[in-house]
């Protein structure tokens, strides 16, 4: 099969290995779309110690089951949506479906082959039907809702950590997870929200897609539009979906007293904090990281209902083209957003 190798920083290589043989209680995907994320990206530039090349990426994955044994919940040809996230199975994190707080979690496309190839190997029980049409095929709608089950359960997940901070609220961070988490936040009834990014392509998607006020942080006039948006409190929450100082430091001045601070991004993984400021505001941060099972099957419900407006900004390319789709979404300037990836 073909699959794309990251051999090395920069460089990803389109390679011929062997079709992964499945076990007892797995099953053969053809994957039809694989979204890449910006942890992809991290990965391919070489920010990621943890991990070395060779290695298949992609965690955000859809596609056909191919092959399966025994299973009573999927079968030959039904379309899936991958959990990707291995865990020990034992552990009491594992037992409450939050497999990504596992100690012993080897995620597909992270530490294990993941779903930049033709096929991928995945537990049964780590697969969710996507109610699509089968006549001819799933269709390429049908690519971008399976690989967006993924990132969408993130962000829904990223909500819920404020569930009871409703009020106005500031994503940091215009990348795929921030413009869901302000749909998401959005259809949550959040009363007004902020968005803060570098990038104006992607500032233009948020004004389009609900953002009360669109921010650029390099023009000099922004820390005074973001002052007037949120009057003398600030406001209730903030998602920090950059996560770097400059964005910490953001997310400290605008946030009322009481308020939360939602930390996800992790660009960066030191930043100096003033617990004198933070003590005597009361200002509460929480690291926020990934989905449970239930996050992710709400996800593959809410993408199946439609009604949500993710998928103007999510575009499709062949995965012989991932080099050169990597190299511009590197780009501080480029004017992609979400890419899914087809085989």
């Amino acid at each position: 099969m073909r699959a794309a190798v990251w051999t090395a920083p920069h460089r990803m290589e389109l390679q011929e290995i062997p079709v992964p043989e499945i076990g007892p209680t797995e099953a053969l995907i053809r994957i039809c779309g694989s979204g890449v994320c910006g942890s992809d990206l991290h990965v391919w530039q070489g920010r990621s110690p943890n991990r070395t090349p060779p290695l298949i990426l992609g965690h955000e994955m859809a596609g056909e089951v191919e092959i399966v044994h025994e299973s009573d919940t999927v079968q030959r040809g039904d379309f899936v949506s991958v959990y990707p996230t291995l865990g020990c199975g034992l552990c009491s994190y594992c037992v409450q479906g939050r497999e990504a707080l596992c100690r012993h979690k080897k995620p597909r496309g992270i530490y294990a082959a993941g779903g930049f190839a033709e096929y991928v190997r995945v537990p049964v029980r780590n697969l969710y039907r996507m109610n699509v049409a089968q006549s001819d095929g799933p269709n390429p709608t049908s690519f971008k809702l399976g690989a967006l089950v993924e990132p969408l359960a993130t962000a829904l997940h990223f909500v819920n950590s404020a569930s009871n901070d409703h009020g106005p609220a500031v994503i940091l961070g215009l990348g795929p997870i921030g413009l869901m988490i302000l749909e998401v936040a959005k259809q949550a009834g959040f009363s007004k929200i902020a968005a803060v990014e570098r990038n104006p392509n992607r500032l233009e998607v948020a004004c389009q897609n609900g953002a009360d006020l669109v921010v650029n942080p390099t023009q000099p006039e922004s820390a005074k539009q973001l002052e007037d948006f949120f009057g003398e409190d600030g406001c209730c929450v903030v998602w920090d979906a950059a996560g770097v100082t400059v964005a910490r430091s953001l997310a400290l001045r605008l946030v009322r007293s009481g308020g939360l601070v939602v930390e996800l991004g992790m660009a960066q993984a030191e930043t100096s904090v003033n617990f004198t400021e933070l003590i005597s505001r009361e200002i509460r941060i929480t690291g926020s990281y990934a989905y449970s099972r239930a996050e992710f099957a709400a996800a593959a419900r809410l993408l199946q209902e439609g009604g949500l407006g993710i998928t103007d900004w999510v575009s499709q390319a062949p995965l012989e083209s991932i080099q050169s789709v990597f190299e511009d979404l590197h780009r501080p300037d480029t004017t992609r957003v979400k890419v899914v990836l087809q085989p």
